[in-house]
């Protein structure tokens, strides 16, 4: 892995927000190449409502805990200089231990909030942008997701270009 990259991430929570626990991590290159997909089994929650994030909890039961992946996970990260995510959920990160205090973070979340209500979505920000996220969240996977948030973030990131040499 090149040294200090931007990085795409994309995180599934248990919720409710007082136990969440990280379901699923996603991470990959700007290139689409992917450095971490996993599922996670939960400590505290044990039952969750499936349609927020499309994993059931019965698809965690045989996975290990995210501990068990903290040391590759923080190598991952120590190597970027900026996270893109959608929706970032740091804090949970953090509480694993997982040291993000010198990334930047890109939240596309931020420069797309239209209204700051429940149409701010990943499936809106597809939408305007033409990416093609499955429609069935249950068929959804952390790499359907980080490939939306590269492809998107790309976009973004071409769209601001242009109104910049205007």
């Amino acid at each position: 892995m090149r040294d200090k990259q931007t990085l795409i991430y994309w995180i599934d929570l248990t919720g409710p927000a007082v136990l969440d626990e990280i379901v699923r991590l996603t991470i990959m290159n700007t290139n689409d190449n992917i450095l971490f997909n996993q599922k996670f089994s939960t400590k505290m929650v044990d039952w969750w409502y499936s349609d927020l994030n499309g994993i059931s909890p019965e698809g965690t039961y045989n996975e290990q805990p995210f501990e068990s992946y903290k040391d590759e996970i923080q190598k991952i990260f120590n190597g970027a200089n900026k996270l893109i995510t959608f929706n970032s959920s740091t804090f949970f990160l953090e509480k694993q231990g997982i040291n993000l205090s010198k990334k930047k973070i890109d939240d596309l979340a931020d420069p797309f909030r239209v209204a700051g209500d429940a149409t701010d979505t990943i499936d809106n920000l597809c939408i305007y942008y033409g990416y093609d996220l499955p429609t069935n969240i249950y068929n959804r996977t952390g790499l359907d997701y980080a490939k939306a948030i590269n492809y998107c973030w790309h976009e973004m990131e071409r769209y601001k270009e242009a109104q910049e040499n205007k």
